[in-house]
């Protein structure tokens, strides 16, 4: 099945080599959680060389290793993996800002949106597209 991610479209290549996974604190906003998790991200990726191994590139063996196309090796380099996953299944009706801003900056974005549209995913944030924005996709392509 072809990209629905259109050619002159760029995904900003993000790291978040450093970056830690967040406990929310329920005082503290998903916006801020998200603000902190991107300023640390951005961080990560300037350091050389990095102060901690990525976990998420060392769990990609799990699917593949970089010499060998795994049909999941992509999530080993997804951000979402490394936030709260709450944020990327709201409740109905929930904010799906956090989630988005985080899926503007992942490097597998493109990568991910083509696994939902392919699975026919049909809740979550996937790609930075929602299941209703995937469903509007979905019938623009066909």
């Amino acid at each position: 099945m072809g990209s629905y991610i259109a050619s002159d479209r760029s995904v900003a290549a993000a790291r978040a080599s450093g970056a830690q996974h967040r406990s929310m604190n329920p005082t503290q906003s998903l916006e801020k959680v998200a603000d902190v998790f991107l300023s640390e991200a951005e961080r990560a990726k300037r350091l050389n060389p990095p102060l901690c191994t990525d976990i998420w590139t060392a769990a990609a063996g799990l699917y593949g290793t970089e010499g060998e196309d795994g049909e999941l090796a992509w999530q080993a380099e997804a951000l979402c993996a490394q936030t709260d996953p709450e944020a990327f299944f709201p409740e109905k009706g929930g904010s799906t800002r956090d989630a988005k801003r985080v899926c503007g900056v992942c490097p597998v974005r493109e990568e991910c949106l083509q696994y939902a549209m392919d699975n026919d995913e049909r809740f979550g944030i996937w790609g930075g597209l929602s299941e209703r924005e995937r469903r509007r996709l979905r019938k623009q392509a066909s």
